[in-house]
């Protein structure tokens, strides 16, 4: 983003001055857009706090200010669901820039052929060399990609978040994998794991793991991730339902600079920069000509060849109003998974209450 600025500034009938500033990959998932549309003119954001965004009018309707045909394009062009992502209530409120999902992540010098089934990993897992990240954020995230893996959308009845029964084997898959590795794991978020996997031997796969283009680039220091298909329940089932990531630039509604901040957005989610600038300055783009190009794919040591499938198939978690209160709440309900695991009932009831809170507009934040 901040090649992307610098470039955008330099172009000759733009006067216009970009200054990024950091937040962490928690920050990101958690952090009030409202109070930040407040403070900034640009916002990256996660794409289940659209809902929100748009019934509290922080941000700018985009196509209000994008004529019909470049919305259209973008949505054609689309990797997965990433665009659709950012729409709700019939406007789209953010264009993307990143798109990613729950992928496998693994050192293919070390392991040729990734697993294919959950039995597979826990068998795997038995040699103390998987390393999932399960810190409570991910191991929120990937409880919804397993339910997917039972064919079960999280969120889907308004009595339960999750059934019982796909709760249940949820849980206990993550615990079974978890249960031998290293312990580091339960606090562990993808980049701890992807860091390790590139930079030591410890360890040599990850059944979910957001992905990150940078670890499988051909110019990137250390062992280099290959990235692909997750797991499936059966051998002959085909991997599904990984759960959608990615980042939205999103222009806040009390800029005084909406226009100017709505050109550079398009300007970064055009497929000239996606296919080149952005790619070429460490970003992992979100426009089907960077995916389908083979040059990038060689680049990338094969990352969009190996994740473009999964990102296809990938689940896209509710941008409903409430829904980003309720993840907050989620995320702090699996600080302890691990240790309710075991012995679910009461972690699946609290699960399930606040799913309920949050329908009825009680969660925490709305």
């Amino acid at each position: 983003m901040v090649a992307t600025a610098a470039a955008y500034e330099s172009m000759t009938d733009v006067d216009v001055s970009i200054t990024w500033e950091a937040r962490t990959l928690k920050e990101f998932g958690v952090l009030s857009v409202e109070e930040l549309a407040r403070q900034f003119d640009l916002i990256v954001i996660d794409h289940p706090h659209i809902g929100t965004m748009a019934d509290t009018s922080c941000v700018v309707a985009l196509d209000d200010y994008v004529d019909a045909a470049t919305w259209s394009s973008l949505a054609a062009q689309s990797p997965g669901g990433s665009h659709q992502s950012y729409r709700h209530a019939g406007h789209q409120w953010a264009l993307a820039i990143d798109a990613a999902c729950q992928t496998s992540a693994r050192r293919a010098d070390r392991l040729p052929t990734a697993p294919k089934t959950w039995d597979d990993v826990i068998d795997l897992a038995q040699g103390g060399q998987v390393m999932w990240p399960l810190c409570a954020v991910d191991a929120a995230a990937s409880f919804m990609t397993l339910t997917m893996a039972l064919g079960e959308a999280c969120g889907g009845s308004p009595d339960y978040f999750a059934s019982r029964a796909v709760g249940r084997w949820a849980l206990a898959t993550m615990y079974d994998v978890a249960r031998p590795s290293d312990p580091a794991c339960l606090k562990a978020n993808p980049i701890h794991v992807l860091d390790a996997f590139a930079n030591t031997d410890d360890y040599l796969y990850a059944p979910l793991a957001f992905c990150y283009v940078n670890y499988s680039r051909d110019d990137h220091a250390g062992h280099r991730v290959a990235f692909g298909d997750i797991p499936t329940v059966q051998k002959s089932a085909t991997p599904r339902g990984a759960l959608l990531g990615g980042a939205g630039l999103a222009v806040s509604a009390y800029s005084d600079f909406v226009e100017d901040a709505v050109a550079y957005a398009l300007y970064v989610a055009s497929a000239d920069v996606q296919s080149d600038l952005y790619f070429y300055s460490g970003g992992q783009p979100a426009h089907h000509s960077a995916w389908s190009s083979r040059s990038l794919d060689a680049a990338s040591g094969g990352f969009f060849s190996g994740v473009g499938p999964v990102l296809t198939n990938s689940w896209t978690r509710p941008n409903r109003p409430g829904f980003a209160a309720f993840q907050n709440e989620m995320v702090d309900l699996f600080e302890d998974w691990y240790v309710h695991a075991p012995a679910p009932t009461t972690f699946l009831d609290k699960l399930d209450e606040l799913h309920r809170e949050s329908l009825d507009g009680t969660a925490s934040g709305d």
